[in-house]
């Protein structure tokens, strides 16, 4: 049934120094190995995932022995739905573990044996003992809503956020005084009311904890042009725990009309940790754009973290070589406990064989990263799909089903970030992939599976891919959708979907029986990985158990990255040692091999000439009788 890729799995990293030509002769070539058809992207309906193999030791999976992963993972079934398309693109703000230990989860509901006009938002929480009971009915007393978002202030007041199809529409702010009890009360009109508005995302900051930033998407489903755009991101800020917003609507000036047509659902992040905020969007044919703000969203600063080929991309104008690489929408930002601002995403490769721009499902990997230590344009790939059986290629069936080899979510394979910080600042993410062990007999489709990393460097290095699913049926079953809650304490808290058929019923691509698949109802879980308790810590970095361990062996890196006629590896070694390193293009092919001989214990560099080398993205790596290590290096000319 399987279908092997051959290529090497480094090449699931997608680098801005690939020219256009490079792109179509890789990643088309792979797509027609595969039989993978473009598709045409239609607002705002979620696209397809996204892959290609690579060979790293980093991207071997991990898992636990039964007793470890007994101690350390821990999963709770907390609701049920029939609706199961929880996003279009970015990863909402979902799950709350509050100071007192209890736990507040949402999650878009359609009751089993409801009908669409009964959505709205499921609800669960945890007392710090037990979780509630199942619920049955959505929280919303008159409204219909969906994409919410959970938020406590300061004071105990627990609001959802989300968009209503009720009445005149728009956002739907609903509260209770305290978290956890009480009837909860719709406000349809505190955010404008605008038919609209659509697909929020919310968080609560402020030095006081009484701020509620709110950003949504302004032209809903009609496409009708607000402010000069088809698709605006339209900011609110309410001081007083969300009762009066008078900032409300506004445009920030550095994504307005005058920079951008628009943006696509869902396709933006938020995070806040006191007065500063942080915003991240990026669609499928605009830059991927960072906000900050320091005031409590007053002023704003801005950065481009990937630029787009061609601005104000409305299909008039072709792409460079009638294909592109862009943000898959599913863009992820955190703050961590010393202000620095961290970002994830997945790409996704465009074409422009459509009146409207097209998308190729399963053709692109990686998960991407930069942080503010990061120069522009200087991006790391984290993580990629999971190499399972360690054969140094990933595995995935053929498109003989037509719903192509994976289920049918917008980005990349390895897609859908969501992060947390603990107070040592570590940094925790969890993303969804491909898992290529699990069972393809019964759909002919590859199930993801949900996956987490740790890095305890503030995203230097990080660690080999936990998957979180460790029971019995896990070979039969798809996680996607997994929101972690932003606060670690010695344990990561997420939540995320879980049903037996890969993608969800809302396809768009006119493939029912892919659809069809998914018209039961999916189980809503609550997974905590505890790595402070007798399991221990249970990431793993390559061979080695501790972050502290893997720095002090090497401390491998090279200078200036990205490199022009010259770069300096430099390593240090803790013991004397017979040193091997060589170095890999894109492709996996060897460009140098050198035997370094023995050398002795401390700090050695290495000068490499790079004027030979043709501009792009290489893998060099160390090796030594006792250990090995790798890295990556730009060369730019």
């Amino acid at each position: 049934m399987k279908k092997q890729l051959l290529l090497p799995l480094c090449m699931l990293f997608v680098s801005s120094a690939f020219s256009q030509s490079e792109l179509v002769n890789i990643y088309l070539k792979k797509a027609q190995q595969l039989n993978i058809k473009p598709v045409p992207f239609t607002k705002p309906q979620a696209a397809a995932a996204v892959e290609m193999p690579v060979k790293s030791s980093k991207n071997k999976v991990q898992t636990l022995s039964k007793t470890q992963a007994t101690q350390a993972i821990t999963e709770h079934y907390i609701g049920k739905t029939e609706y199961d398309l929880q996003t279009n693109a970015a990863i909402g703000n979902r799950l709350l573990v509050h100071n007192d230990s209890t736990i507040s989860a949402a999650w878009t509901l359609i009751a089993v044996g409801g009908t669409s006009a009964s959505r709205g938002t499921g609800y669960n929480y945890f007392n710090g003992n037990n979780w509630s009971p199942i619920p049955t009915q959505k929280i919303e007393p008159n409204s219909r809503a969906g994409s919410n978002n959970i938020l406590v202030t300061s004071t105990g007041r627990e609001i959802v956020i989300a968009h209503t199809s009720t009445g005149s529409g728009g956002m739907l702010l609903t509260a209770r005084p305290a978290k956890g009890i009480g009837a909860w009360t719709e406000d349809p009109t505190v955010l404008g009311q605008m038919a609209n508005d659509t697909w929020a995302r919310a968080i609560v900051g402020g030095t006081n904890g009484e701020t509620v930033h709110v950003i949504c998407h302004g032209s809903g489903n009609s496409a009708t042009p607000v402010n000069g755009q088809d698709g605006p991101l339209l900011y609110s800020r309410s001081l007083d725990g969300g009762i009066t917003f008078p900032v409300l609507r506004s445009l920030i000036p550095a994504i307005d009309s005058s920079h951008y047509l628009g943006f696509n659902a869902e396709d933006y992040s938020i995070d806040s940790k006191g007065d500063t905020v942080a915003i991240v969007v990026g669609s499928f044919s605009t830059d991927l754009i960072l906000l900050k703000s320091t005031d409590n969203g007053t002023t704003w600063n801005s950065r481009i973290l990937q630029p787009f080929p061609v601005p104000f991309y409305d299909g008039s104008v072709g792409l460079p070589g009638g294909i592109a690489v862009g943000p898959s929408g599913d863009a992820h930002v955190r703050i961590d406990n010393t202000g620095l601002v961290h970002v994830f995403w997945s790409n996704v490769l465009l074409t422009d064989s459509f009146t409207t721009l097209g998308y190729y499902p399963n053709v692109l990997d990686g998960l991407l990263y930069w942080n503010e230590n990061h120069a522009l344009g200087a991006v790391d790939t984290i993580a990629w799909a999971p190499d399972k059986n360690g054969n140094g290629q990933l595995d995935v069936v053929s498109n003989s089903s037509g719903c192509g080899i994976a289920g049918n979510y917008r980005g990349s394979i390895t897609q859908m970030p969501s992060s947390a910080v603990d107070s040592a600042n570590n940094l925790f993410v969890c993303f969804q992939s491909i898992c290529e062990d699990c069972d393809t007999l019964a759909y002919a489709v590859n199930h993801k599976h949900v996956y987490t990393i740790v890095s305890q460097d503030n995203g230097i290095t990080w660690s080999n891919p936990l998957d979180i699913n460790q029971n019995i049926d896990s070979a039969y079953q798809e996680g996607v959708y997994a929101c972690l809650a932003k606060n670690a304490n010695g344990a990561i808290h997420l939540t995320y979907q879980r049903d037996p058929a890969p993608g969800h019923s809302l396809l768009t691509n006119g493939l029912t029986q892919c659809q069809n698949w998914n018209l039961t109802e999916s189980d809503i879980i609550y997974t905590k990985i505890d790595y402070s308790g007798p399991g221990g810590f249970p990431w793993r970095y390559g061979n080695l158990s501790s972050k502290a361990q893997f720095k002090s062996k090497i401390n491998l890196q090279n200078f200036p990255n990205p490199a022009d006629k010259q770069t300096v590896i430099s390593f240090e070694l803790n013991q004397n040692s017979t040193v091997k390193m060589e170095l890999r293009n894109i492709l996996g092919q060897i460009k140098m091999q050198e035997n370094l001989g023995k050398m002795e214990i401390g700090k050695h560099t290495l000068p490499l000439v790079t004027t030979s080398l043709p501009a792009g993205l290489y893998f060099y790596s160390l090796k030594t009788e006792h250990m090995e290590a790798s890295d990556k290096m730009l060369i730019i000319h």
